[in-house]
C-alpha cells in the first residue's frame, strides 16, 4: 500500500472512494431523508468533476497551501483519500486542517487513515503550519474514536449544512503538528 500525491488520473477512483465511503460511514448517522437524497443525487461523475477541479487548482498554483493524497493498493485501486488546507476555524493558532479523510471500509484498521493524516500533517508543516484540526459528525463514533486514538482532543464544535439538514460537528485538534507526523500510537 502506498500513499502518494493525487493526480488527475486518480479522480475517478477518488470519486468512488468518497461516494461509497460517505454513504457507508454515515448511514444511520444522518437523517434518513438526507442520506437517501445523497444516495440518489450524488453520482461518481459529479464527485469526479469536483476532484478534477480541486486537483487542477492545486496543479495550476491557485491553491498553493492545499494538498491531496491517495492510498493506493497493490492492484492500483485508490482505496483512501485525504485533503489538507489551512484551517477555516480559528481554534488553534497557525493551524492546518484535514478537510477530507475517507478510507474504504474493507481497508480500514490497517493504518491507512493514520498514514494519510500524517502525510497531510507533514505537508502542512513544511508550509509553516504548527497545529492541526479535523472535524467530524458528532454522531460519528468510529471517526471520533479514531481521532482520539491519534491523540486528538475535542477543542470545539460547529455546524455544517447538507441538503438543508444541519450537521453538528465535533472538532479535534493537535497543538503540535509534528506530534501527528511522528505519532505511531
Amino acid at each position: 500500500m502506498i500513499i502518494r500525491t493525487a493526480t488527475l488520473a486518480d479522480a475517478p477512483g477518488m470519486a468512488q472512494v468518497m461516494v461509497d465511503t460517505w454513504l457507508a460511514a454515515h448511514h444511520g448517522q444522518v437523517p434518513d431523508e438526507q442520506w437517501q437524497r445523497r444516495r440518489a443525487e450524488w453520482t461518481y461523475a459529479e464527485s469526479e468533476r469536483g476532484w478534477r477541479r480541486s486537483l487542477a487548482e492545486i496543479e495550476a498554483g491557485n491553491n498553493p497551501q492545499g494538498c491531496v493524497y491517495v492510498a493506493v493498493a497493490a492492484s492500483g485501486e485508490v482505496v483512501g483519500v485525504t485533503v489538507g488546507c489551512p484551517a477555516e476555524l480559528d481554534l488553534l493558532p497557525n493551524a492546518a486542517e484535514v478537510s477530507v479523510l475517507y478510507v474504504r471500509p474493507t481497508y480500514q484498521g490497517q493504518g491507512l487513515g493514520r498514514r494519510l493524516v500524517q502525510q497531510v500533517a507533514a505537508h502542512q508543516a513544511t508550509l509553516g503550519k504548527r497545529a492541526l484540526l479535523i472535524s467530524c459528525l458528532a454522531t460519528n463514533a468510529p471517526a471520533r474514536r479514531f481521532y482520539e486514538a491519534l491523540g486528538g482532543r475535542v477543542i470545539g464544535t460547529h455546524e455544517t449544512e447538507d441538503y438543508g439538514f444541519r450537521e453538528p460537528q465535533v472538532v479535534y485538534g493537535w497543538e503540535d503538528i509534528q506530534g501527528v507526523v511522528t505519532s505511531d500510537g
